[in-house]
Parts: structure tokens; C-alpha cells; sequence
């Protein structure tokens, strides 16, 4: 039953990610939003739902170790294994804002993390866990990266304006693919799926896991925040073979702040999170990989990653959930 379950869940989560990506990028497309930004608010927010659930499910039962494992698990499977996998598909170019913004933003959540959840070592005190005060800065950091989401979208409208004021925008160039009322449909019927797909491969790969003996915070970090976070694989995969890298970068790197300043500063303010020292490694990998990638573009003339990279962040991934597993 449980393995049925998993594999409900993954058709959900398949269909609903293509219905989200059209929807997304018509719209997009309708208001010359850049696909980037579509990427980072509703892709984004409607792929962190199934981790949103999960934490606040755990928090209100107490579960704390499951709560911080499926975060963790979940922003190093989007950084490694998702960016990876894309970059096998198919070379990604990034674009200049999301290397010199979002990027940085994402380094700085997964360095916040480390911060706030490791007074014991920052601090010299007993505790190594966020406070309802980590929460709370937390959700400043979302709103003032929200800001900067909303400022570009009305970079874009701007674009738009003065491009087509100079004639260089047709409307055969313009013309979204979808009349707009189906774009929304498709949108809310993609995020439905995508959080349906989410909680079925939770619980379907929860129940296969415990039946394997294996710890919450294993179970967090290894089954549940990837399980979590396939919706982003299907859609970023999705993405990809349309070619629209932006949409692609957008969906990773902003589920991976959101996770962080949206889902953990919630999940704060519902019950204090310890984090396990014994994942601190997987916090310090989140940190080394983005100012790997970011340090990697940043000198890179074209800014684009290949395949190299994906194999790179594949076989890193895979090593660490099997040392996950057997240590």
C-alpha cells in the first residue's frame, strides 16, 4: 500500500508540475513578468507547499527532528541533485540577477541556518535550535526578498513598456500561449497536484522507510524533504525541455530561500526547532555548493553550467545520502 501510494503521489506531482509550468510562464509571458521571478513566487511557493505541511504537521505533534531534516533535505536535494540533473538534460545559462541576487540570497539563507540554530557554538550556550526570535528574522528576510521580486517584475513591465514604444516588440512575439483564464486554471490545478503528489510521496515513502528501522531525522533528511521536493524536480525538468532556464533557476533557488525564511519561520513560531548537531554537515555542504555555483558563474564568462557540473552535484548528492544511510 505504501509503495502505491509513492507512485500516486509521483503522477500527481508529474502532472501538476507540467500544468503549473504552462499556466506560470503564460502569465509570465501575458505581463512580460521575467520568467525568473515567476519562478521565485508562485512556482516556488506552490512547491514549498508539501514542506510547509510537513513542518507544521511535525511541529504540532512535537516532531521537531523530522521538521528541520525535511528543510535540510530538501534545499541540498534542490541545490545538488535538481540543478544536476537539469544540467545533464540540458547546459543551463543563468541569468546576471539571478547571479548577483538571488544567488547571494540563497547563500545567505543557508548561512543564516547555521547561525541561528548553533548558539551552542556561537553563543556558548546550551542550545542549538531556533527560537520563535529566529523565526521572526526569519520572515523579515522573506519580506524584504519579496521586495526584491516585486522590484523586478516592474523592471520587466518597464522593459516592456519602452520596447514597445521603440517598435522592437511584435505582437506575434508577445502572444501568450494561453487565454488568461486557462493560465490561472492551469496554475491552480498544477499547485493542486503538486501538493496532493507531495503528501502522497511523503506518507508512502514514510511508511516504506520506517518499516526499514530508520531514525526521523534519516528519515527527514533522506526520504521526506526529497520527497518533498521532487514537485521541484518535475517542474524545473519540465522547465528545462522548454527551454526556459529562467523559470528553471527561479523554481530552485527560491524554494530553497523560501524554505528557510517561510517554511523554518513558521514552523518557529509554532514550537522551537532544535537542529541536530549531526546535521550540521549537511548545513555546511548547502553553504560550500551555493558559493560553489555562485563563485563558478561569477567567473565564468558565459554564465552557463554544463554537464560537468551536473555530474559533479549528482555524485556529490549520492555520496552523501549513502553515507547518510550507512553511517
Amino acid at each position: 500500500m505504501d509503495i502505491l501510494i509513492l507512485l500516486i503521489g509521483i503522477a500527481a506531482a508529474v502532472y501538476g508540475a507540467q500544468l503549473l509550468v504552462d499556466g506560470g510562464s503564460a502569465i509570465a509571458k501575458r505581463y512580460n513578468i521575467p520568467t525568473i521571478v515567476i519562478g521565485s513566487t508562485i512556482v516556488a511557493f506552490g512547491t514549498s507547499m508539501p514542506e510547509l505541511a510537513v513542518n507544521i504537521s511535525s511541529a504540532m505533534e512535537g516532531n521537531t527532528d523530522l521538521a528541520m531534516g525535511n528543510i535540510l533535505g530538501s534545499n541540498l536535494f534542490n541545490i545538488c541533485a535538481i540543478v544536476g540533473i537539469v544540467c545533464l538534460v540540458a547546459p543551463m545559462t543563468v541569468s546576471d540577477n539571478a547571479i548577483s541576487k538571488d544567488l547571494p540570497m540563497c547563500l545567505i539563507a543557508a548561512i543564516v541556518v547555521g547561525i541561528c540554530g548553533n548558539e551552542i557554538f556561537f553563543d556558548n550556550i546550551n542550545y542549538h535550535q531556533l527560537f520563535l526570535s529566529d523565526g521572526l528574522v526569519f520572515l523579515c528576510f522573506l519580506a524584504l526578498y519579496m521586495l526584491y521580486v516585486y522590484g523586478e517584475a516592474g523592471a520587466g513591465n518597464s522593459d516592456h513598456a519602452a520596447a514597445l514604444q521603440a517598435g522592437n516588440s511584435s505582437d506575434a512575439q508577445d502572444a501568450p500561449p494561453h487565454a488568461m483564464a486557462k493560465s490561472i486554471i492551469f496554475v491552480v490545478l498544477g499547485l493542486i497536484g503538486l501538493v496532493a503528489g507531495g503528501e502522497f510521496i511523503v506518507d508512502g515513502a514514510t511508511g516504506v522507510a520506517q518499516s526499514m528501522g530508520l531514525s526521523d531525522r534519516v528519515i527527514g533528511l533522506v526520504i521526506v524533504g526529497p520527497g518533498t521536493s521532487f514537485p521541484e524536480l518535475m517542474a524545473s525538468i519540465a522547465a528545462a525541455r522548454r527551454k526556459d532556464v529562467g523559470m528553471v533557476m527561479g523554481n530552485v533557488l527560491g524554494s530553497n530561500i523560501l524554505n528557510v525564511f517561510f517554511t523554518l519561520g513558521v514552523t518557529a513560531l509554532i514550537l522551537p526547532i532544535p537542529l541536530d548537531l549531526a546535521l550540521n554537515s549537511v548545513v555546511i555542504i548547502n553553504i560550500a555548493v551555493t558559493a560553489l555555483i555562485m563563485g563558478f558563474l561569477v567567473f565564468k564568462k558565459d554564465n552557463t553550467m554544463g554537464r560537468g557540473m551536473g555530474l559533479f552535484l549528482v555524485a556529490l548528492y549520492i555520496t552523501y545520502i549513502v553515507y547518510s544511510l550507512l553511517a
